[in-house]
């Protein structure tokens, strides 16, 4: 079952909204701006191009919507798919996947894909099991510290830090992972 992901198109820059009045998503970002070090740095999933413009990263994404709302932006984003990333092997040194994979149908498929277009690491971040299903989420979207280790792994990527988890709103969390690509 394919989900439509249409809330660039509904809610247009929402992320950069966020940004400027949510304090828990603000802290996110930024934390996310100085976890990361690497460059360059491929964004899977960069929706409106707020972190890539945050953090510095290239983007790219599969929705129009969302491109067109990040190029109003001034943030270019690349179209292309997280199964199928049009960009050569071992192109980047570092790739985030955040809050991307439980939009996905298959997140193996994108993980590995990931590898693919990556000479080092993979930073993963996303909500945990407990949260909210957004309608926009697969009912496997959600996993554990435990999940989220032996899926990436499973991928072809080692645990570099312990998943961290952060509570950014009573009912939401999201945890924070560094892999090795092995």
């Amino acid at each position: 079952m394919t989900i439509e992901f249409n809330k660039y198109k509904k809610f247009g820059a929402y992320h950069w909204k966020w940004y400027e009045q949510k304090p828990r998503y603000k802290a996110h970002v930024d934390r996310v701006r100085d976890w990361i070090k690497e460059r360059p740095c491929l964004d899977i999933g960069a929706g409106d191009g707020l972190m890539c413009k945050i953090v510095g990263m290239v983007g790219v994404d599969n929705s129009i919507d969302a491109i067109n709302v990040a190029k109003r932006r001034g943030v270019d984003i690349v179209l292309g798919d997280a199964y199928k990333l049009p960009f050569k092997d071992e192109e980047f040194d570092a790739c985030y996947i955040g809050d991307t994979l439980e939009h996905l149908e298959f997140p193996l498929k994108a993980l590995i894909e990931a590898r693919r277009v990556i000479k080092n690491y993979a930073y993963v971040s996303g909500p945990i099991r407990g949260g909210v299903l957004e309608a926009y989420e697969y009912d496997d979207s959600k996993w554990s510290a435990d999940e989220v280790q032996r899926r990436v792994e499973e991928a072809g990527f080692k645990l570099e830090r312990e998943v961290e988890l952060l509570e950014l709103a009573r009912r939401r969390g999201t945890f924070y992972a560094k892999f090795k690509k092995v």
